[in-house]
């Protein structure tokens, strides 16, 4: 018990407060620019977990496959796994950044967007998507650093780039009018301040899976392998992004762009519980991979039971 809890709360307190960071942007955009700075915040999230997705198809899919390998001993897989991940990153980062500055206004033409909240909209994906790199690094080596044992200072990190954005914001959007693209700004640079503590981490004496930079590399086995497994990962993220995405058309095409602000508020409130489940999840994947690796199953199977029985728990209260 006091190993999932170990694990677990930071995993789902980092989570809740990343997932804060949407908030804060939506926080000081509607109360600087209005209801059509938050409908073009809205607009662009589901842009933004293309992102997200990607970003967790490889760092859950090496992290999983990291605590296999260190369960079995197997230490020179563990790391050939990260080695490979790591380019695999820049290279997904870049080529997201080229995908959504080519599509962004597509993406928004397609969902109906048009006016000020086209122009908006666009503003904060293009910026976002500018930053993929960075953004895409804060994403996949969170759960790399828990899987190398270090889940107090994954959180800390994602706490301290929220604490970031929240200064930013204040900063580029109510006392600089930067409006929308100020928010979007501040998010790149919070996101890119984590990435870039992760990312040194792992080339630090302090890392358990210390990096080599002359040991980076892309071996075509080794990321198809990451890429399989966090393909479920990835299609969950997905499947929310086509879930807003309808759920955005619709308002838009029958009802307006207040309504689109109005999603996003209750979006707000709904992904708390949302990301306690995902935190939960998240939290207990280092130790299952890990007993499993070892085949020392009823630490599997007992883990898995607190996990049902805490996301139960947290359902009814949210209920």
């Amino acid at each position: 018990m006091l190993l999932f809890l170990k694990f677990v709360l930071p995993a789902t307190i980092g989570l809740i407060v990343a997932g804060i960071q949407g908030v804060i942007d939506g926080f000081f955009v509607g109360n600087a620019v209005g209801s059509q700075g938050l409908a073009a915040i809205t607009l662009a999230f589901p842009a933004l977990l293309a992102i997200v997705a990607v970003g967790h198809m490889i760092g859950i899919g090496t992290s999983s496959l990291v605590a296999l390998a260190l369960g079995r001993a197997n230490r020179q897989e563990a790391l050939k796994l990260v080695h490979n991940a790591f380019p695999l990153l820049l290279l997904a980062g870049i080529g997201l950044t080229s995908i959504g500055l080519a599509l962004s206004g597509s993406y928004l033409r397609l969902l109906g967007a048009s006016g000020p909240v086209f122009d908006m909209a666009n503003s904060y994906i293009r910026v976002l998507f500018s930053g993929s790199v960075l953004l895409i690094l804060s994403i996949a080596l969170d759960p790399l650093v828990r899987n190398d044992g270090k889940p107090r200072l994954a959180m800390t990190c994602v706490v301290a780039s929220v604490l970031v954005n929240m200064v930013l914001d204040y900063v580029f959007v109510m006392r600089m009018g930067m409006g929308v693209a100020g928010a979007a700004i501040a998010t790149v640079i919070a996101f890119s301040f984590s990435g870039i503590l992760l990312a040194l981490y792992f080339f630090s004496g302090w890392a358990g899976l210390r990096l080599k930079p002359s040991s980076l590399s892309l071996e075509s086995r080794i990321i198809l392998k990451i890429m399989k497994t966090g393909l479920p990962s990835f299609a969950m993220q997905f499947s929310t992004f086509v879930l807003l995405f309808a759920n955005e058309y619709m308002l838009l095409s029958y009802g307006s762009e207040l309504a689109v602000s109005g999603y996003g508020i209750i979006g707000y409130v709904f992904s708390i519980f949302s990301l306690i489940f995902e935190g939960i999840a998240v939290g207990t994947q280092p130790i299952i991979g890990f007993n499993y690796g070892a085949r020392c199953y009823s630490r599997v199977a007992g883990t898995l039971k607190i996990a049902v029985i805490s996301c139960f728990v947290t359902g009814l209260i949210g209920f």
